[in-house]
Protein backbone atom coordinates (compact mmCIF):
# COMPACT_ATOMS: atom_id res chain seq x y z
CA UNK A 1 0.00 0.00 0.00
CA UNK A 2 1.35 3.42 -0.93
CA UNK A 3 1.39 6.52 1.28
CA UNK A 4 -1.41 7.93 -0.85
CA UNK A 5 -3.57 4.85 -0.28
CA UNK A 6 -3.11 4.86 3.49
CA UNK A 7 -3.16 8.60 4.02
CA UNK A 8 -6.73 9.32 2.86
CA UNK A 9 -6.50 13.06 3.43
CA UNK A 10 -5.57 13.55 7.12
CA UNK A 11 -8.09 11.19 8.64
CA UNK A 12 -5.65 8.28 8.70
CA UNK A 13 -2.06 9.46 8.30
CA UNK A 14 0.50 6.81 7.36
CA UNK A 15 2.61 5.42 10.16
CA UNK A 16 6.16 6.70 10.02
CA UNK A 17 8.56 3.85 9.28
CA UNK A 18 11.92 3.06 10.79
CA UNK A 19 11.11 4.48 14.23
CA UNK A 20 9.67 3.09 17.44
CA UNK A 21 5.95 3.56 18.04
CA UNK A 22 4.94 5.01 21.38
CA UNK A 23 1.54 4.71 23.00
CA UNK A 24 -1.19 6.91 21.57
CA UNK A 25 -2.78 7.25 24.99
CA UNK A 26 -2.59 10.56 26.81
CA UNK A 27 -4.63 12.39 29.39
CA UNK A 28 -7.66 14.49 28.54
CA UNK A 29 -5.36 17.51 28.19
CA UNK A 30 -3.65 17.30 24.78
CA UNK A 31 0.15 17.62 24.77
CA UNK A 32 1.77 20.92 23.89
CA UNK A 33 3.19 21.43 20.40
CA UNK A 34 6.75 20.32 21.25
CA UNK A 35 5.51 17.09 22.86
CA UNK A 36 3.08 16.52 20.02
CA UNK A 37 5.84 16.89 17.45
CA UNK A 38 8.07 14.45 19.31
CA UNK A 39 5.28 11.89 19.54
CA UNK A 40 4.51 12.28 15.84
CA UNK A 41 8.20 11.99 14.89
CA UNK A 42 8.33 8.77 16.92
CA UNK A 43 5.47 7.31 14.90
CA UNK A 44 2.47 7.97 17.15
CA UNK A 45 -0.49 7.98 14.70
CA UNK A 46 -2.80 9.88 17.07
CA UNK A 47 -0.24 12.65 17.54
CA UNK A 48 0.35 12.86 13.80
CA UNK A 49 -3.38 13.13 13.16
CA UNK A 50 -3.83 15.89 15.74
CA UNK A 51 -0.81 17.73 14.37
CA UNK A 52 -2.21 17.62 10.83
CA UNK A 53 -5.64 18.75 12.00
CA UNK A 54 -4.09 21.73 13.79
CA UNK A 55 -2.12 22.78 10.72
CA UNK A 56 -4.90 22.17 8.18
CA UNK A 57 -6.57 25.63 8.37
CA UNK A 58 -3.23 27.43 7.96
CA UNK A 59 -2.23 25.23 5.04
CA UNK A 60 -5.56 25.75 3.26
CA UNK A 61 -5.43 29.50 3.83
CA UNK A 62 -1.83 29.82 2.65
CA UNK A 63 -2.35 27.67 -0.45
CA UNK A 64 -5.46 29.65 -1.33
CA UNK A 65 -3.56 32.91 -1.12
CA UNK A 66 -0.61 31.62 -3.10
CA UNK A 67 -2.56 29.88 -5.87
CA UNK A 68 -6.06 31.30 -6.02
CA UNK A 69 -8.98 29.21 -7.38
CA UNK A 70 -8.04 25.72 -8.56
CA UNK A 71 -9.92 22.50 -9.18
CA UNK A 72 -7.03 20.47 -7.75
CA UNK A 73 -6.92 22.44 -4.48
CA UNK A 74 -7.82 19.49 -2.24
CA UNK A 75 -5.19 17.33 -3.94
CA UNK A 76 -2.57 19.99 -3.26
CA UNK A 77 -3.58 20.22 0.40
CA UNK A 78 -3.19 16.46 0.66
CA UNK A 79 0.22 16.69 -1.02
CA UNK A 80 1.37 19.13 1.67
CA UNK A 81 0.50 16.67 4.42
CA UNK A 82 1.98 13.72 2.57
CA UNK A 83 5.24 15.65 2.32
CA UNK A 84 4.96 16.68 5.96
CA UNK A 85 4.65 13.03 6.99
CA UNK A 86 7.78 12.18 5.00
CA UNK A 87 9.74 15.19 6.26
CA UNK A 88 8.72 15.12 9.92
CA UNK A 89 11.35 12.58 11.07
CA UNK A 90 14.00 15.05 9.93
CA UNK A 91 12.44 18.05 11.72
CA UNK A 92 14.83 19.20 14.45
CA UNK A 93 12.85 22.23 15.70
CA UNK A 94 15.46 24.64 14.35
CA UNK A 95 12.48 26.73 13.18
CA UNK A 96 8.89 26.99 14.33
CA UNK A 97 6.60 24.18 13.22
CA UNK A 98 4.41 26.69 11.38
CA UNK A 99 7.48 27.82 9.42
CA UNK A 100 8.45 24.22 8.68
CA UNK A 101 4.95 23.41 7.40
CA UNK A 102 4.79 26.76 5.60
CA UNK A 103 7.99 25.94 3.73
CA UNK A 104 6.50 22.64 2.57
CA UNK A 105 3.33 24.45 1.50
CA UNK A 106 5.33 26.97 -0.51
CA UNK A 107 7.25 24.18 -2.28
CA UNK A 108 4.00 22.41 -3.19
CA UNK A 109 2.58 25.72 -4.47
CA UNK A 110 5.71 26.44 -6.50
CA UNK A 111 5.50 23.06 -8.23
CA UNK A 112 1.78 23.60 -8.86
CA UNK A 113 2.55 26.87 -10.64
CA UNK A 114 4.52 25.10 -13.35
CA UNK A 115 2.55 25.44 -16.61
CA UNK A 116 2.19 21.70 -17.12
CA UNK A 117 0.45 21.32 -13.77
CA UNK A 118 -1.31 24.67 -13.50
CA UNK A 119 -2.83 25.40 -16.88
CA UNK A 120 -4.35 21.96 -17.37
CA UNK A 121 -6.11 21.71 -14.00
CA UNK A 122 -7.55 25.11 -13.29
CA UNK A 123 -11.20 25.43 -12.49
CA UNK A 124 -13.80 27.51 -10.65
CA UNK A 125 -13.74 27.51 -6.89
CA UNK A 126 -15.03 29.88 -4.19
CA UNK A 127 -12.57 32.64 -3.34
CA UNK A 128 -11.81 33.95 0.12
CA UNK A 129 -13.74 37.14 0.81
CA UNK A 130 -12.25 40.23 2.39
CA UNK A 131 -15.32 40.64 4.63
CA UNK A 132 -17.79 37.83 5.16
CA UNK A 133 -20.30 40.30 6.72
CA UNK A 134 -20.31 42.69 3.76
CA UNK A 135 -23.66 41.45 2.44
CA UNK A 136 -24.42 39.88 -0.97
CA UNK A 137 -23.49 42.96 -3.00
CA UNK A 138 -20.27 43.57 -1.10
CA UNK A 139 -19.29 39.91 -1.35
CA UNK A 140 -19.95 39.92 -5.10
CA UNK A 141 -17.67 42.93 -5.51
CA UNK A 142 -15.00 41.27 -3.35
CA UNK A 143 -15.17 38.10 -5.45
CA UNK A 144 -14.86 40.08 -8.67
CA UNK A 145 -11.84 41.99 -7.37
CA UNK A 146 -10.14 38.87 -6.09
CA UNK A 147 -10.63 37.16 -9.44
CA UNK A 148 -9.03 40.19 -11.07
CA UNK A 149 -6.13 40.02 -8.64
CA UNK A 150 -5.57 36.29 -9.20
CA UNK A 151 -5.73 36.80 -12.95
CA UNK A 152 -3.02 39.46 -12.60
CA UNK A 153 -0.97 37.17 -10.37
CA UNK A 154 -1.18 34.48 -13.05
CA UNK A 155 0.94 36.68 -15.30
CA UNK A 156 3.80 36.93 -12.81
CA UNK A 157 6.90 34.79 -12.60
CA UNK A 158 6.13 32.09 -9.95
CA UNK A 159 8.89 33.26 -7.57
CA UNK A 160 7.66 36.85 -7.71
CA UNK A 161 4.06 35.72 -7.34
CA UNK A 162 4.81 33.65 -4.23
CA UNK A 163 6.88 36.42 -2.62
CA UNK A 164 4.18 39.02 -3.31
CA UNK A 165 1.31 36.79 -2.15
CA UNK A 166 3.11 35.96 1.09
CA UNK A 167 3.74 39.64 1.68
CA UNK A 168 0.50 41.28 0.52
CA UNK A 169 -2.09 38.55 1.12
CA UNK A 170 -0.61 36.60 4.03
CA UNK A 171 1.03 39.50 5.85
CA UNK A 172 4.52 37.98 6.05
CA UNK A 173 7.64 40.09 6.46
CA UNK A 174 10.48 39.83 3.91
CA UNK A 175 12.55 38.00 6.54
CA UNK A 176 9.79 35.44 7.07
CA UNK A 177 9.34 35.02 3.33
CA UNK A 178 13.07 34.48 2.93
CA UNK A 179 12.93 31.70 5.53
CA UNK A 180 9.95 30.06 3.85
CA UNK A 181 11.34 30.23 0.32
CA UNK A 182 15.05 29.74 0.96
CA UNK A 183 15.90 33.09 -0.64
CA UNK A 184 17.89 36.03 0.70
CA UNK A 185 16.00 39.00 2.13
CA UNK A 186 17.21 41.46 -0.58
CA UNK A 187 16.07 38.97 -3.23
CA UNK A 188 12.65 38.74 -1.61
CA UNK A 189 12.36 42.53 -1.45
CA UNK A 190 13.28 42.76 -5.13
CA UNK A 191 10.69 40.15 -6.11
CA UNK A 192 7.99 41.96 -4.13
CA UNK A 193 8.92 45.30 -5.67
CA UNK A 194 8.84 44.03 -9.24
CA UNK A 195 5.63 42.05 -8.67
CA UNK A 196 3.91 45.07 -7.15
CA UNK A 197 5.09 47.30 -9.99
CA UNK A 198 3.65 44.89 -12.56
CA UNK A 199 0.35 44.52 -10.71
CA UNK A 200 -0.12 48.27 -10.35
CA UNK A 201 -0.53 48.54 -14.12
CA UNK A 202 -4.08 47.24 -13.65
CA UNK A 203 -6.24 50.08 -12.17
CA UNK A 204 -8.67 47.69 -10.43
CA UNK A 205 -5.85 45.70 -8.89
CA UNK A 206 -4.19 48.95 -7.84
CA UNK A 207 -7.41 49.95 -6.05
CA UNK A 208 -7.69 46.53 -4.42
CA UNK A 209 -4.14 46.77 -3.09
CA UNK A 210 -4.86 50.17 -1.63
CA UNK A 211 -2.44 52.22 -3.69
CA UNK A 212 -2.55 55.90 -3.02
CA UNK A 213 -4.27 55.64 0.38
Amino acid sequence: MTDEDSFNRIGAPPRLTGVAVISDAWTDAPPDEADLVERARAGDPKALRVLCERELPRVERLLGRLLGPRRDFEDLVQNVFLELCRALPGYRRESRLSTFVGGITVRVARRALRPSAYDKRRGPMPLELADADAGPEGQAIARQRLRRLHAALDRLDPKKRIAFALWALDGRTPAEIAELTGAKVPTVRSRIYHARHALMEDPEVRALLGAGR
